[in-house]
């Protein structure tokens, strides 16, 4: 099956995150302070680049597809204003009719896709999902 689909994280969408879980970070909001950092500029909140991976499951999996379980590897930060994508690998069948699948989120630098996340997913499909 796989399934991948990209995305833009711009400042406007970390603001919004930062301001929905209360995490205002400097190094996230603020373009002076993250100069500072080894970062060199405003870095994306890592659950943010996660989160993404949601909104792809139900559109892989359907309507009413259930996020059973994730784990997570963050392997390098995402720069705010970032192209990212996610993909998802193909399933494989799980106990009780869920469905184990990879979890990939690249980064765009230049002409290269370097790895920022990488993981496994655990979801129970949507009703519209054909098998």
């Amino acid at each position: 099956m796989g399934f991948s689909k990209d995305f833009v994280i711009g400042p406007e969408q970390v603001r919004a995150f930062a301001d929905l879980v209360g995490d205002h970070n400097p190094v996230h909001l603020d373009a002076e302070f993250a100069k500072t950092t080894r970062y060199g500029g405003p870095i994306c909140h890592g659950m943010l680049v996660a989160s993404y991976i949601s909104g792809c499951l139900v559109e892989a999996f359907g309507q009413g597809t259930i996020y059973v379980e994730q784990s997570i590897r963050f392997r390098r930060p995402v720069p705010v204003g970032s192209l990212i994508r996610v993909t998802l690998g193909d399933p494989e069948a799980g106990v009780k009719g869920q469905s184990l699948l990879s979890t990939v989120i690249e980064l765009q630098q230049g002409e290269i896709w370097k790895k920022v996340l990488e993981g496994q997913a655990t979801v129970i499909a949507g009703e519209t999902h054909q098998a």
